[in-house]
């Protein structure tokens, strides 16, 4: 069990940078390049020459064509182009483009850690802001009880920010213009948007690799949507599924979540055949997961076990009565560590309930000191008031079994049970080599020589003797050879005894002459 004084208390939130820059009139055109009498018209309520309209094609004296893009010999004049007055580049206005295109809502805050995380102070997005606004891409919908101003997108920005999106790539919906009373705010999607500017903030993915409201769908349940996805392939971490609690729901509504998040990383990959699939659920830890749905969607997460989960906490705000006193800060500090307190008793509750979800069984017995994750949900805890005091790379992290406070990546690995995964690995190697050298062995096989009498294969050393031999080699086995040299031997003798038995009987006819003379 956690325990829930292992961390000072944060501090209140440390607010913006500064106030943000007011905006005053729209981005004038630029005037036209054409100072020639007749590219000009006069404007009869000043009196001024202004530029030919699309509407008024210029016209060289020529015959005027019947047909064609225009009545005028010339190009029409080229479209008035917006100046950007604060200096902005463009790829802060696109960043802040495309994180409005996908949180829908944020300040200035979260669009400065989001678009450019390294940046010691939010000036530069503050510029993109107020260039945006004069050219009408994004607009103030309210300002916060905090003072912050909350931007969102108008059509034209919206438009603009689908083009810089790759396509199939979900926008935000657009904001419809409210105001006075009526206009209204999430905190639970401020939240959100300010997760993933501090995970961004601190190298954990980037502005283009964060989702919302991802849908993860069961069959016959209702479907799950993720608060903030993190898909980064080939980092620390590479996925991450982040849900964000304002204390709005109960603990049994937590628990509920990441059992529906287990249960959806057990379903079968679409396509797979179910005694396949059932046969897989057999096989040893990691390998459970080769059919799975899960490894298509997201990136391999580099340890064992199924994508981690992470629960952010915030402390629900309740609504100050109107003609209330503000609270001093001493009365702020004490406010800050009892939600402190109460955001970890919370996250206690939680993990206590849900022990049989992340719970990873001992394998092997005591003596082994390791643990099987395959099966285990990983889960994480921490609060948003930790990690904007401590930044999200810090020892802000509580991985549901284990004690104390981890860096990220450290709490999502498996120290304890890392022999499993390397058991597994090695098992798998094992097999893999095996199988190269039963491929070798036939190979070998295959190219083995004949004896070209009796056609049995040659052996090891009867191959090699005729690798050694560049030419004149008989091609026959050992037994072949065997019975060759005996066969050669036997005519041999056959031969010398004839020979020996027609010698001794021709000393024998000419020593019978002899006697009878």
């Amino acid at each position: 069990m956690m325990s829930t004084t292992s961390l000072a208390a944060p501090d209140p939130d440390d607010g913006d940078q500064g106030a943000d820059h007011p905006t005053d009139r729209l981005a004038k055109a630029s005037p036209g390049r054409d100072k020639r009498p007749d590219a000009t018209s006069t404007d009869t309520s000043t009196g001024t020459s202004v530029p030919p309209t699309t509407d008024q094609p210029v016209s060289a004296g020529q015959r005027p064509r019947s047909r064609g893009l225009g009545r005028g010999d010339n190009p029409l004049p080229p479209a008035a182009e917006v100046r950007w007055k604060r200096g902005s580049t463009q790829p802060v206005r696109k960043g802040v483009l495309v994180s409005l295109a996908l949180f829908q809502r944020a300040t200035s805050r979260e669009l400065w850690h989001l678009v450019l995380p390294q940046q010691r102070n939010d000036r530069a997005t503050r510029d993109a802001i107020g260039d945006l606004e004069d050219a009408g891409r994004v607009r103030q919908e309210l300002r916060l009880p905090d003072g912050r101003k909350l931007w969102t997108l108008t059509a034209a920005g919206r438009r603009e920010a689908a083009g810089l999106l790759p396509a199939g790539a979900k926008l935000s919906a657009l904001r419809p213009e409210r105001d006075g009373p009526g206009t209204a705010f999430s905190e639970h999607a401020l939240d959100v948007v300010a997760t993933a500017g501090l995970l961004a903030r601190a190298g954990i993915g980037y502005l283009r690799a964060f989702a919302t409201e991802v849908e993860h769908a069961i069959p016959h349940r209702r479907s799950l949507f993720t608060d903030l996805v993190l898909r980064d392939p080939g980092a620390k971490v590479p996925v991450l599924l982040a849900e964000v609690d304002r204390e709005n729901e109960g603990v049994g509504t937590l628990v509920e979540k990441l059992t529906s998040y287990r249960t959806w990383c057990e379903l079968p990959a679409k396509g797979e055949s179910k005694a396949d699939f059932e046969a897989s659920l057999r096989r040893s830890w990691a390998r459970t997961h080769d059919l799975r749905l899960w490894p298509t969607v997201y990136p391999p997460t580099g340890h064992e076990g199924l994508p981690p989960v992470a629960l952010v906490l915030e402390a629900g705000r309740k609504r100050t009565r109107p003609g209330a006193k503000p609270l001093t800060p001493e009365q702020k500090e004490e406010k800050a560590k009892q939600d402190h307190q109460r955001l970890l008793h919370r996250m206690a509750e939680v993990e206590t309930a849900s022990e049989d979800i992340w719970h990873a069984p001992a394998y092997g017995g005591d003596a082994v000191h390791a643990r099987n994750y395959h099966r285990a949900l990983p889960v994480v805890a921490t609060t948003l008031p930790l990690l904007r005091r401590f930044g999200a790379d810090g020892p802000v992290w509580h991985r549901f079994g284990r004690r104390g406070w981890h860096a990220l990546d450290q709490a999502l690995a498996n120290p304890d049970g890392d022999e499993l995964l390397r058991a597994e690995q090695a098992a798998a190697d094992q097999a893999r080599q095996e199988r190269e050298q039963e491929r070798q062995k036939a190979e070998r096989e295959r190219r083995r020589p004949a004896c070209t009498r009796c056609k049995a294969p040659f052996s090891d050393e009867r191959w090699e003797e005729r690798e050694r031999a560049a030419w004149g080699d008989d091609g026959l086995c050992v037994g072949c050879r065997q019975a060759a040299a005996d066969r050669k031997a036997r005519e041999t003798a056959e031969r010398e005894r004839a020979a020996a038995e027609a010698a001794a009987a021709e000393a024998k006819r000419r020593g019978s002459w002899w006697r009878r003379s």
